[in-house]
C-alpha cells in the first residue's frame, strides 16, 4: 500500500486479493462449521429423544435434549470467539456422564484441562461415553495430561472394543465422525483404537496455540 502526497491511499491489487482469499476462507471455515453443527444436533437430539421415549420419565428426557440444544449452541459460540478458553475437564467428564444415562462405573484422574471450550469436550465425551456404553462398556477411565506442544485426553473402556478406528463395534459412528471434525477446528484429532486387554481407547489430542 502507499499514500500519495495527496492523501489518497493506493491499494496493491495482490494486497487486496489476498484479503478477499483469506475472507472467502474464513466464511468457507464458518459455513462447514455450521453444516457440521446442525448435523450433530439433530442428531444427538434425536438419540435422546428416542431413549426418553423408552424411559418412565419422559420429561427428564426432553429436559436432557434441551440441555443438549444449550451445550451445542455453546459450542457454536465458541467457535467465533477468538480469545483463550480452557475446559474444565473434571465438569465436563461429568456433565457427560450425567446425559449419557447409562449405569456404568466411571473413574477419572489424574486429569489436566484442555485448552477447549467446555462445551465442545463436553459434546465429545458425551458421544466417547455413549458409544463406549452401546458397547457393551461397564468401567470407563478418563484421565488427562498437559505436554509442552499438545494435550491428551484418553478413554478406555471394557466394552467389545471398536471394529476400526473409524468406529465401534456398536453405538454412533456418524457422533465420532462429526466431532473429529468438530475438534480439527481447534488443531485437534481423535485416534480410536482396540485395548490389548479388551475394549477400546480413545485418545483426544489438542496442539497448544501460541
Amino acid at each position: 500500500m502507499q499514500t500519495l502526497s495527496t492523501g489518497t491511499v493506493v491499494r496493491h491489487p495482490s494486497a487486496t486479493a489476498e484479503r478477499l482469499a483469506e475472507h472467502a476462507s474464513r466464511l468457507a471455515r464458518r459455513t462447514e462449521a455450521l453444516e457440521d453443527h446442525a448435523a450433530l444436533l439433530a442428531h444427538e437430539v434425536k438419540s435422546s429423544l428416542l431413549s426418553a421415549l423408552h424411559s418412565d420419565d419422559v420429561r427428564r428426557g426432553v429436559i436432557n435434549a434441551i440441555e443438549l440444544v444449550d451445550s451445542i449452541l455453546e459450542a457454536v459460540q465458541a467457535e467465533g470467539d477468538t480469545g483463550d478458553s480452557s475446559a474444565l475437564t473434571v465438569d465436563c467428564v461429568r456433565q457427560a456422564v450425567a446425559d449419557s444415562k447409562r449405569r456404568m462405573e466411571v473413574i477419572t484422574g489424574p486429569v489436566e484441562d484442555l485448552p477447549i471450550p467446555s462445551g465442545v469436550l463436553r459434546l465429545v465425551l458425551r458421544n466417547l461415553v455413549a458409544n463406549a456404553a452401546a458397547a457393551g462398556a461397564r468401567r470407563i477411565h478418563i484421565w488427562s495430561r498437559t505436554q509442552s506442544d499438545r494435550s491428551i485426553l484418553v478413554v478406555e473402556d471394557d466394552g467389545i472394543g471398536p471394529i476400526s478406528s473409524s468406529g465401534y463395534a456398536t453405538g454412533t459412528r456418524l457422533g465420532l465422525t462429526l466431532c473429529r471434525r468438530l475438534v480439527a477446528r481447534f488443531d485437534g484429532v481423535i485416534e480410536l483404537e482396540p485395548r490389548t486387554v479388551g475394549g477400546s481407547r480413545a485418545t483426544v489430542i489438542i496442539g497448544r496455540r501460541g
